[in-house]
């Protein structure tokens, strides 16, 4: 495993590659986190050297927390990981929001400190009432009373959103953004985190699984290519091109991922791609996003939907069509698996145009809008 350091946080080397447990495997015909799995999935992330374990108030409604934390107390090895959580403002309405949630993530995690603590998605409205709230002062006082070691955020708007935020708290110690070889326009926001010497963890560095199971024309891209590498390890490489990334958060749901991962990260030094490799990558950017209908990575922040509507299963079905050629088809039903949606009562026909899932996208998706877009194209 390699290493890297936060430049606000000399003294401690965090894993390049961490552990994003939003996709934990699932108990059998249940959405429930298995936890014997879990479990031995973090000991074997651990065993090899993987130190940095991500969760957050809403994943797995809430249990992420609650398996990370009683794994790492069984597995007796809370005290030799780092540990991220977030604060989830969309929960906060007052101050006392703010304690009770954090209270409830150290009982969750059975722990009394938290590593590395996060404002979760923030951006320009969020940011209005972190100032409102007087978040800030929270997060140090926390701080100060060693509840949490290091303060950061997560971060989904604009670059001008990025520069007020960077600049208006003295403290950050690093920064969270989505960036993989389909979303490059987070290098800018990366570069200028590093600038003011704050460190930058990504997330999403294979956009929710798609850059590891490619269609067949990507397939046929890396094919080509000098050097063999499976698709996610094209994907992770390219992303620890960038010397300001610390680390990168994958959120492995089988043992197969994490040992395949924990192999690719062995060799993710900064600036190690050959120019010829880099335009692989390029190839493959440029055919991906040429494809892709709908910007969405499968993170389900929009459910649930009030109208039970499957938002993401849908998107991903539009997205896969359309990767495979299938929306040029002339054939009447272009997808069963969405009609077993339809059939469930759960299609882009329910939907009302309420818009509150929009307000819970990271992505900034008009998920109304486009909902009627894939479900015109895929009947």
């Amino acid at each position: 495993m390699l290493y890297r350091r936060f430049p606000r946080i000399p003294d401690k080397e965090i894993s390049v590659l961490g552990f994003g447990m939003m996709r934990l495997p699932l108990k059998k015909n249940s959405d429930e986190p298995d936890y014997d799995l879990t479990k031995q999935m973090v000991k074997t992330a651990f065993d090899n050297g993987i130190n940095y374990f991500d969760t957050a108030y809403p994943y797995h409604g809430g249990k992420s927390e609650v398996v990370l934390g009683a794994a790492l107390k069984e597995l007796g090895i809370r005290e030799k990981v780092y540990v991220a959580d977030k604060m989830p403002l969309w929960e906060v309405k007052k101050q006392e929001d703010l304690y009770r949630i954090f209270d409830e993530q150290l009982k969750r995690l059975q722990t009394d400190y938290i590593d590395f603590y996060l404002l979760h998605a923030i951006g320009a409205e969020r940011w209005q009432q972190i100032k409102d709230l007087q978040v800030l002062s929270f997060l140090k006082q926390l701080k100060s009373s060693g509840k949490i070691k290091h303060i950061g955020f997560s971060f989904h708007d604009s670059p001008d959103a990025f520069k007020t935020i960077i600049d208006g708290f003295p403290l950050w110690e690093f920064c969270q953004v989505q960036y993989n070889y389909m979303d490059k326009e987070a290098a800018d926001l990366i570069a200028y985190a590093a600038k003011n010497e704050i460190g930058t963890i990504v997330m999403e560095p294979l956009r929710g699984g798609l850059l590891a199971q490619p269609p067949k024309p990507i397939l046929d891209i890396f094919a080509a290519a000098s050097k063999p590498r499976m698709p996610a390890e094209w994907g992770l490489r390219w992303v620890w091109e960038n010397q300001n990334v610390v680390v990168a958060l994958s959120g492995m749901s089988v043992s197969e991922q994490m040992i395949m991962n924990i192999a690719t990260a062995c060799a993710g030094h900064p600036n190690s791609l050959p120019n010829a490799q880099l335009d692989t990558v390029k190839k493959a950017s440029e055919w991906f996003n040429s494809r892709v209908k709908v910007p969405c990575t499968g993170c389900n922040y929009c459910s649930p939907c009030p109208k039970k509507i499957a938002i993401s299963d849908i998107f991903r079905e539009w997205n896969r069509l359309s990767l495979n050629g299938c929306l040029e088809s002339t054939d009447h039903v272009k997808s069963t698996a969405y009609y077993d949606i339809l059939k469930s009562d759960r299609g882009a026909d329910q939907c009302v145009e309420c818009r509150l899932c929009e307000g819970y996208c990271p992505q900034k998706i008009q998920i109304p809008d486009l909902l009627k877009v894939a479900h015109a194209a895929m009947q």
